[in-house]
C-alpha cells in the first residue's frame, strides 16, 4: 500500500516542485488584496458606470467592501453641505453592483451606497462572500442624490478580499 508521502517523494526525485493543494480555508494574508474604483461628480446628480477588471492571474473572493467621499474643490456650499446634510450617512450615492462574469446585477435597483459599503473604520463585512472571476469586470453603477450634497465631490469604493490562483480549486471551477 503506498504511503501518504511517496507521491511527494517521487516529484521530488524528478526536480519536480510539490503540489500544493489550496482550499477556501487554507487562503492566506500574503493573498490579500484590494480592488477600488472612483467616480469623481461634477454637478453632484451624474449617473455614472465604471467597471474594475480583475487581474488574469487569480479570482477574486469579496469579504468586504467600504467607501470614502472626499471634495475635488473646496466650495463654501460644498463643505457646509458634507458638515450638516444627513444624506452623507447613506453616501450620497445609489449605487448597483454587477457581475460581469454573470452579468448579474447584485441588486435589483440601486441602493443607498451604506447598505453594501461601510467606511474605513467600519468596513461593510458580506455575510456570503462573493467570487468575481479572472478577467472579468467588476460593474459599478454609481448615482449621486443631491447637487448641494455631491457637486464636486469624488466617490471611492473598494472591494477588499482575497485572490485565489487560477486552477487551485478545481473542484469549484477556479
Amino acid at each position: 500500500m503506498p504511503k501518504p508521502t511517496d507521491a511527494a517523494r517521487q516529484r521530488a526525485a524528478q526536480g519536480l516542485p510539490p503540489v500544493i493543494r489550496r482550499r477556501l480555508g487554507d487562503i492566506t494574508q500574503d493573498i490579500r488584496f484590494d480592488y477600488a474604483v472612483n467616480f469623481v461628480y461634477t454637478v453632484g446628480t451624474e449617473a455614472l458606470t465604471l467597471s474594475i477588471p480583475i487581474q488574469s492571474d487569480a479570482h477574486f473572493l469579496c469579504v468586504e467592501s467600504t467607501y470614502d467621499v472626499s471634495l475635488t474643490a473646496v466650495p463654501a456650499y460644498a463643505l457646509a453641505s458634507l458638515a450638516v446634510t444627513p444624506q452623507l450617512g447613506f453616501g450620497g450615492c445609489l449605487v448597483q453592483i454587477t457581475d460581469g462574469a454573470t452579468q448579474r446585477a447584485m441588486q435589483n435597483i440601486p441602493v443607498a451606497a451604506s447598505t453594501i459599503f461601510g467606511t474605513a473604520q467600519r468596513p461593510f463585512v458580506w455575510p456570503l462572500q462573493h467570487i468575481f472571476k479572472a478577467n472579468t469586470p467588476i460593474i459599478v453603477a454609481s448615482t449621486g442624490v443631491s447637487a448641494a450634497l455631491m457637486a464636486l465631490t469624488t466617490v471611492r469604493y473598494v472591494f477588499s478580499g482575497f485572490k485565489i490562483p487560477v486552477g487551485t480549486l478545481p473542484e469549484l471551477n477556479l
